[in-house]
């Protein structure tokens, strides 16, 4: 088991035990957010961080006189707890995986076995490679569970399609009627069955006392909700989509990088706010430039300011201009072709204001 998870109208929570301890640990994400994030994520992306957490195995497994410990990688996973509890599970699976290997390498059979989606343990269970070269093994561990977050990831893409494309097969049902059918499929991953208990969105203590729990409520008046059991990647994803889609909450294609995603401000946001591979800046901001330049690249005031700014930018270079002359010039002269386009004014009225703004 992987843990616990508990919704509300906007978020997730996930708890958790990181290690071996009993210290139970959670942490909340947007609703939506983590699942659409989960389908963005790049394959070279999740091959580095399994490459990285192979790598430090080797390196402990070489230097060791014991056996290494979770203990060893909970800094990293961390790190991927922070980024998406998708790659969290996976990660923190890969690890235990791979100290299983040391500990106990026949038990790790069954333990792929539940957990591999059935394509994948077809295709890589026959032929499952375990030798006394940590390396060797550590790589394909990775493999084959990467192969399976890869197929779950690609596969959830797709379902989210089906869920909310207007192009969609489905068109004449609501998007929980779409869910709902998608779960109806063979080898969907959706249709599965669920420990629940109630409890408490702040009442995260499992063995608290009677007392506390009065207490707690009174302290801190919480929503009950029920909380999930979560045995497989397919759990927390059957669960998330559909509160997602249950809730009405927009799952939206970005304009910019074209994977999907919810969002956590205004509900008509056309840009995600992912770095998208290649990128050095978000979507969002990327986006707010297009929409900038897609309003004012066929103003003809917009064309005459940028004629200007080139004539005072080649002064400014050939040093005809100060810095400090060329700034507030600059500045003026943007505010002034906001306000022009903003109140309709025709370019023969921008020149001549231009012309005072001028710089002898």
């Amino acid at each position: 088991m992987f843990g616990w998870v508990l919704f509300n109208e906007k978020d997730l929570w996930l708890r958790f035990t990181m290690s071996t301890s009993e210290v139970v640990e959670k942490t909340s994400y947007a609703l939506g957010g983590a699942i659409t994030d989960f389908t963005a994520v790049s394959p070279k992306i999740s091959e580095k961080l399994f490459s990285i957490l192979r790598k430090k195995f080797v390196v402990d497994v070489s230097s060791r006189i014991d056996t290494p410990t979770m203990g060893a990688y909970v800094p990293f996973l961390r790190k991927a707890l922070e980024t998406n509890p998708y790659l969290f599970i996976y990660l923190k699976f890969y690890a235990e995986c791979l100290l299983l290997s040391c500990s106990n390498r026949d038990g790790l059979y069954p333990v792929l076995e539940n957990f591999l989606c059935e394509e994948v343990a077809k295709e890589f269970l026959p032929t499952m490679l375990l030798t006394n070269d940590a390396d060797q093994t550590a790589e394909w561990l990775g493999t084959v569970i990467g192969k399976d977050m890869e197929f779950r990831r690609s596969r959830t893409k797709s379902q989210i399609e089906d869920i909310v494309s207007p192009d969609s097969s489905f068109v004449r049902y609501t998007p929980v009627q779409r869910f709902y059918i998608l779960k109806c499929e063979s080898g969907s991953g959706l249709d599965n069955g669920f420990n629940m208990h109630i409890a408490s969105e702040f009442d995260f203590a499992r063995n608290a006392n009677l007392g506390t729990v009065k207490a707690s409520l009174i302290d801190n008046p919480s929503t009950i909700l029920a909380e999930y059991e979560i045995n497989s990647p397919d759990d927390l994803i059957a669960l998330e989509l559909f509160h997602t889609v249950k809730g009405e909450l927009p799952i939206k294609k970005c304009r910019c990088c074209g994977e999907y995603f919810v969002p956590t401000g205004r509900s008509d946001s056309e840009y995600c706010s992912r770095i998208s591979l290649g990128e050095n800046k978000r979507c969002a901001q990327i986006g707010a430039m297009r929409t900038f330049k897609d309003k004012y690249a066929e103003n003809p005031i917009y064309a005459e300011y940028n004629r200007a700014y080139k004539r005072n930018h080649s002064r400014l270079r050939n040093g005809k201009l100060y810095d400090e002359e060329f700034r507030d010039w600059s500045a003026a002269a943007r505010k002034t072709r906001d306000e022009f386009i903003a109140k309709n004014k025709t370019v023969e009225q921008f020149r001549l204001r231009l012309k005072e703004l001028e710089i002898d």
